[in-house]
């Protein structure tokens, strides 16, 4: 990808038409509208540094489409925990 910051603004508000981004805004705002559609960030687990645990026990998060994964986890007597952002988190012993 070219740098963005190298663009006219006429130029960067044709990129963001095609992409479908709204157009209005300064320079340095529309650029960061188009490198966040471009680049987007990748999916990213909690790691519970403030929760505590029993000995033996950790927190683990599965992506809610890993059905084999969640069925491993039930198997194994995970509890669930909580849902967030595409994934599921449960306490299983480690």
């Amino acid at each position: 990808m070219e740098d963005l910051t190298k663009l006219e603004l006429p130029e960067i508000k044709i990129l963001c038409k095609q992409y479908g981004i709204g157009i209005v805004g300064d320079e340095k705002s529309l650029i960061k509208k188009l490198k966040y559609f471009l680049e987007p960030i990748g999916d990213v687990l909690n790691t519970h540094p403030g929760r505590k645990l029993t000995n033996g026990k950790k927190i683990v998060g599965v992506k809610v489409n890993n059905q084999e994964e969640i069925n491993s986890i039930y198997k194994k007597k995970g509890q669930f925990l909580y849902y967030s952002l595409g994934y599921h988190y449960y306490i299983v012993t480690e």
